[in-house]
């Protein structure tokens, strides 16, 4: 079962890199832009934010490695025994998939507007239909259930505690973007921001 929940979660992972190296290749192709203008804001929080997220990058690779050995600090890599089993690795596999699927879905619908992080030189299209009609942030939402399905596929205290970092990473990084929308679009956001939710049609 171990080789089968490392194939699930590399697999995971090499998909989730490919998908923003794609959309990050074609776009700077097709526009000139590069999409990634985290690192080169000028706002404090967002280089904060680029350093953050080069560290969990760093962080979820060395968690990979040390699951993949079986390395063991007191409980740390232990696994919920309830949860641990093949049907949970599907599972999680399942939903990890089904989160990349978001995560394309959002890239191919925001075109030429999607960003990674905050763009304060061009003023990129407010992107309502399709599922942008019912929940701002579609990204950020496939986000989090590909963190939820690695942690099904590894049910340990490390991953828990990655994927709380990343998620409360990722909604400072939403309500940042929410907040900077609003700032280039005033009113057309206000009433977009009014009529969606953020995460879950209907619920939050």
């Amino acid at each position: 079962m171990e080789i089968i929940e490392i194939i699930f979660v590399v697999t995971l992972f090499l998909l989730y890199l490919m998908l923003w190296k794609v959309k990050q290749v074609t776009q700077i192709k097709a526009t000139g832009i590069n999409p990634k203008v985290m690192a080169a804001s000028t706002l404090s929080i967002q280089k904060y934010m680029n350093q953050l997220m080069n560290i969990l990058t760093a962080y979820a690779v060395i968690v990979i490695i040390l699951h993949s050995i079986q390395f063991q600090i007191g409980s740390l890599f232990s696994r919920i025994e309830t949860i641990n089993s093949i049907i949970y690795d599907a599972l999680g596999f399942l939903t990890g998939l089904a989160g990349l699927s978001f995560c394309l879905y959002a890239q191919v619908k925001m075109g030429s507007s999607w960003r990674v992080g905050i763009d304060e030189k061009v003023k990129t299209d407010l992107i309502t239909t399709g599922l942008y009609k019912y929940i701002r942030n579609p990204t950020y939402l496939g986000l989090f259930m590909l963190n939820i399905g690695v942690w099904l596929i590894w049910p340990t205290w490390t991953i828990f505690l990655l994927n709380l970092i990343f998620i409360l990473f990722l909604d400072i990084q939403v309500r940042c973007e929410e907040d900077y929308l609003y700032k280039i679009h005033g009113n057309k956001y206000s009433k977009y921001k009014k009529s969606t939710k953020r995460y879950l049609p209907f619920v939050y």
